[in-house]
């Protein structure tokens, strides 16, 4: 049966977007919240994450323990994230559950109790989830990178920064919750086996009375330095390299990220090839696409030796400048086959399905059928990436390094 897509939006401003999957006998719902990151404020980084676990942690006549019995009790497969945007929570479950797990999501998002004696527990979970990630040398460099490379606060770690959760008290998370837990810029996205006229008639329900008033957006600051080195006493170099892309709602995303595929995309791109296989001098290389809404960013990864971290910088930057004029059609069959491979197999899971229509949503507010996404990448072409790549060479690069020595970085690389 042919993909079928629904979108409504509630008289409050909540959008709602269906997929039907009548293969599947699995439904699954992603409710994205306006409560990401990028509104922690000044101090306070990882507010929004602080405030997400909180949030599970008693709902409505629902204890702590008593949310997670239900969900579970429903065969709920739960999840929850904060990212920059957004603080989401998700679950798949067999079909016939849908209805009945919703009011589970509807107590969590808008009658959390955010207990004071919950908070200490939940800050605990936080910072050791980050003790995991500042124990990462690669994550610490990486993180490094956005923080430098995007404005500020757009760059800040959704994680968190463990000095500031520890000073984070229950006032703090309580009015959080209340300023950007709200319906203007919620989305709400079900796929799956799903009668969409019953969803939209029990969200409606659920939903429908939500009113709250719009909090303001943050305002953005300056990009960090364009080098920094991270000292870290280790046998180990991690080098991540970033410069400026099209956001994905540009059309010119899909040129922007078929070249960066090339480029470190896998095991037969050029960053692999040259610098892990030929020369030997990594045990990890690659390059990818990243975006926000309204910012994005090819980035460049390698874990090296410190004897060889200077080599290996000076190798990327070469392949990164060789990439403009020299694209084969071969490298380019190779990226599309993978993506579209992707996009096919996406469909046989509707936990995939829905994060992903949420996530197009917030980026083009609009909903793209898997026809009209093979077919935009079955238009690219070696001449478009070659025109895109020729008006937008690299340039304007961040570099990070994270090791015992800093790196040599020519001048020219840093200049836009």
């Amino acid at each position: 049966m042919k993909q079928q897509l629904f979108s409504t939006t509630l008289a409050n401003g909540i959008v709602l977007l269906g997929e039907s999957l009548p293969t599947l006998e699995s439904a699954a719902v992603a409710f994205h919240l306006p409560a990401g990151a990028v509104h922690d404020g000044a101090g306070r980084c990882g507010l929004a994450t602080l405030s997400g676990e909180m949030m599970l942690r008693g709902a409505g006549d629902r204890s702590s323990r008593d949310v997670i019995e239900s969900l579970e009790g429903a065969g709920v497969q739960w999840a929850h994230s904060v990212s920059t945007s957004h603080a989401s929570f998700a679950g798949a479950m067999v079909a016939r559950q849908l209805v009945a797990a919703l009011p589970i999501y509807a107590d969590i998002i808008r009658r959390p109790r955010l207990p004071e004696d919950e908070l200490d527990p939940a800050r605990q979970m936080v910072l050791r989830n980050l003790a995991g990630t500042e124990d990462d040398p690669a994550h610490r460099a990486m993180s490094a990178l956005r923080q430098l490379h995007y404005p500020a606060p757009w760059g800040m770690p959704a994680e968190g920064i463990s000095a500031e959760v520890a000073a984070l008290g229950i006032d703090e998370v309580r009015d959080y919750v209340a300023r950007r837990v709200i319906p203007q810029g919620t989305i709400i996205a079900v796929a799956g086996r799903i009668d969409w006229p019953v969803v939209v008639e029990r969200m409606a329900e659920l939903f429908g009375d939500w009113a709250s008033a719009a909090d303001a957006p943050p305002a953005s600051g300056p990009r960090g330095s364009r080098i920094r080195h991270v000292h870290h006493d280790s046998q180990q170099t991690h080098i991540a390299l970033g410069w400026s892309a099209p956001p994905y709602a540009s059309d010119a995303s899909y040129e922007a990220s078929a070249a960066l595929a090339i480029l470190g995309g896998g095991s037969s791109s050029r960053l692999f090839t040259e610098v892990r296989e030929r020369r030997g001098l990594c045990y990890s290389v690659s390059a990818g696409y990243h975006t926000l809404r309204d910012h994005a960013m090819a980035v460049c990864y390698s874990g090296t030796s410190t004897a060889r971290a200077q080599e290996t910088l000076d190798v990327m930057l070469a392949e990164i400048r060789r990439l403009p004029g020299t694209l084969e059609s071969a490298e380019l069959e190779r990226v599309k086959a993978r993506a579209k491979s992707a996009l096919v197999m996406q469909q046989e899971s509707s936990a995939a399905r829905a994060g992903d229509i949420a996530r197009r949503w917030y980026h083009l507010r609009a909903m793209r059928s898997l026809a009209e996404e093979l077919d935009r990448y079955d238009r690219l072409s070696v001449d478009s990436i070659e025109a895109w790549l020729a008006d937008h060479p690299p340039a304007g690069l961040t570099v990070v390094s994270l090791g015992r020595e800093p790196l040599e970085v020519p001048d020219d690389i840093i200049q836009a």
